[in-house]
């Protein structure tokens, strides 16, 4: 604590110096400069306990004098410059009685002349003062109607007064960029996610944007009655209701969430009704109010604190926010306490808040970075953990739907085939013993054994078909070399294949696996018993989009669109080709032959 010094010397080496003036309060509002000069009034001066002059909000509606002396040892008049650290005050008015004993009145400063250009981009006023060689006096004023009233005073060589400025200036410069960084950053988010906290957080930066604006800048001026008296409201109540939804209260205490509502609820009204008040001078029902709100924020932030403490192993919400919010909240907290008169003005107290808003912007843009990283993880791995599930279900339902299909050919092969294949056994041996003696019964017993051999071969079609295989297109491959060979040798039909035995590894469902082979059958049955052909192609060829079969022979030809208007078989082929997705094409003309080609997109 700085002792009272309302003497300050001026000499060749003299930079700058706190001052420490004596205090008079006019509660009653009736001294004036010439009444508190006068022997009987300044005796009644107090020296100030510290240059950081704190009037707090029971007394802030009195009028405050100074008195405070700067001595020139210099054998010329020098100017200074006596700065006033703050902005948030009504009046200040200073009087100057020269070694001669002359007067002098300095231009008034305060907020009514808060949009002065002299005092833009700046976090105080300031007067330049003339001091002549001697002892110099000066009588202040200070004034303010609603809140507390705290001042710094210091003299200033014009030099350091303008290094002064220039910091003053980069400070705010810093302030601003990460405010604005922060506002397109939540809007980013928030458009990116869709997440109201977002906005919450905006709403938060932008009323400290104007807080701190007016506080440092007479350029920002848009709601001044507001961004005077009642922003600190607005301030708790935004940053009450983004903390609320980002750290989920109503998780983690219900009772807390619940007064956390009512109290931001009454933080918003208290701005505007704060605000109107100030607006028609209501002065002292404001002084109750602005007491007990500030007491209440002081509450409130220290409620906060503890609850994100409590939970700072268990959330890693709460722990951000122990990062980002605790420099200001320690900041905040000296702030009320000068507020309320509690302790003196010392000027790191209004940097610790603007240091305090630049720290918790950035800790939280990393944050939310850091954090939307551990989301985007999170999801990834649970996306990953539901793929993996559904795949695990669909192997589960095609292991279910195999086992029905290996029961099913498991019958047709044990109980259906077995009867055809006795069928056919029986028709032949009655057709042996009887065809002599029963002329007649020869052709049905003979197409009896043609029947039952035709089931058998469709059941053995329909068995493959159903039966699982790892590489389904060479399998397919395999089945159609051996049906082509073993039907064309017996009708002594020349024929070329073209079925490699290293296809590439392709799916193909049941029913396009079915469909493509009966397709195959029926071009090579269709050319065996229509064509009259001595020789055919085959061919079966895949790449990594699709797979083409070709059948092609040297037969009598066909009229293409009378066969497929007129044939079941044509017609069955497209149908089938249709079903599964592939493109059947029929080409063929009297007297050259016929060419089917069929083509089916595979994975």
């Amino acid at each position: 604590m700085v002792g009272a010094q309302e003497s300050t010397v001026l000499n060749a080496d003299f930079k700058q110096a706190l001052v420490t003036p004596k205090l008079l309060r006019d509660s009653a509002h009736v001294l004036h400069f010439d009444t508190v000069r006068s022997d009987s009034i300044f005796r009644l001066f107090e020296p100030a306990k510290s240059p950081y002059l704190t009037f707090g909000a029971d007394a802030s509606t009195s009028d405050w004098y100074l008195y405070f002396t700067i001595k020139n040892d210099l054998p010329t008049q020098k100017t200074l410059v006596l700065w006033l650290n703050r902005k948030n005050f009504d009046a200040f008015s200073l009087l100057q009685q020269k070694p001669d004993g002359s007067l002098q009145k300095y231009p008034e400063v305060g907020a009514a002349f808060y949009d002065d250009s002299r005092f833009s981009l700046s976090n105080g006023y300031y007067i330049a003062v003339l001091t002549q060689p001697g002892e110099n006096k000066f009588w202040a004023k200070a004034s303010n109607k609603v809140g507390s009233m705290y001042l710094g005073l210091s003299l200033h060589t014009p030099d350091d007064f303008a290094l002064k400025s220039r910091q003053n200036v980069l400070l705010f410069g810093l302030f601003l960029g990460a405010m604005l960084v922060s506002i397109v950053f939540a809007l980013q988010l928030f458009f990116m996610y869709r997440d109201p906290v977002y906005l919450f957080y905006l709403a938060y930066v932008a009323v400290v944007l104007l807080r701190e604006a007016y506080n440092y800048s007479a350029v920002v001026d848009i709601f001044p009655v507001m961004q005077r008296h009642g922003i600190s409201f607005l301030m708790v109540a935004t940053y009450g209701l983004f903390y609320r939804y980002f750290i989920r209260l109503w998780e983690i205490d219900a009772w807390l969430d619940r007064v956390t509502k009512y109290y931001l609820g009454a933080m918003f009204a208290l701005t505007i009704i704060f605000t109107l008040l100030v607006k028609y001078e209501h002065g002292p029902l404001m002084q109750v109010i602005f007491t007990a709100a500030m007491l209440s924020i002081l509450v409130i932030t220290l409620i906060s604190v503890i609850v994100i403490i409590r939970n700072f192993r268990t959330s890693i919400r709460a722990r951000i926010v122990v990062f980002a919010f605790m420099p200001l909240a320690v900041a905040f907290i000296l702030n009320l306490l000068r507020n309320i008169n509690i302790m003196p003005n010392y000027p790191f107290i209004q940097y610790a808040v603007m240091w305090g808003f630049i720290l918790e912007a950035i800790i939280f843009s990393i944050a939310f970075i850091r954090w939307h990283g551990y989301l985007d993880q999170d999801r990834q791995i649970l996306q990953l953990k539901l793929a993996m599930e559904q795949q695990e279900k669909l192997l589960a339902v095609q292991a279910a739907e195999q086992k029905v299909k290996d029961r099913i050919a498991r019958d047709l092969h044990d109980d259906i085939a077995a009867s055809m294949s006795g069928i056919r056994i029986l028709s032949k041996v009655a057709h042996q013993q009887f065809s002599g003696k029963v002329p007649e019964a020869a052709p049905l017993l003979e197409q009896i054994s043609k029947s039952a051999q035709s089931t058998l071969e469709s059941i053995s079609d329909l068995i493959w078909a159903v039966k699982p295989h790892p590489d389904y297109l060479n399998d397919m491959a395999d089945r159609m070399r051996e049906y082509a060979q073993k039907f064309l040798d017996a009708r002594d039909i020349d024929y070329h294949l073209n079925i490699p035995r290293n296809l590439p590894v392709m799916e193909m469902d049941i029913e396009a696996r079915r469909n493509a082979y009966l397709i195959f059958k029926e071009a090579i049955n269709n050319a065996m018993k229509h064509s009259e052909c001595t020789r055919m192609e085959i061919s079966l060829l895949a790449d990594s989009e699709k797979m083409t079969l070709l059948v092609s022979d040297n037969g009598i030809g066909f009229n293409v669109p009378e066969k497929i208007s007129s044939g079941v078989g044509l017609g069955s082929m497209q149908k089938r080709a249709h079903d599964i997705g592939g493109e059947l094409k029929i080409m063929s003309k009297p007297g050259e032959g016929t060419k089917v080609s069929f083509a089916l997109p595979v994975r």
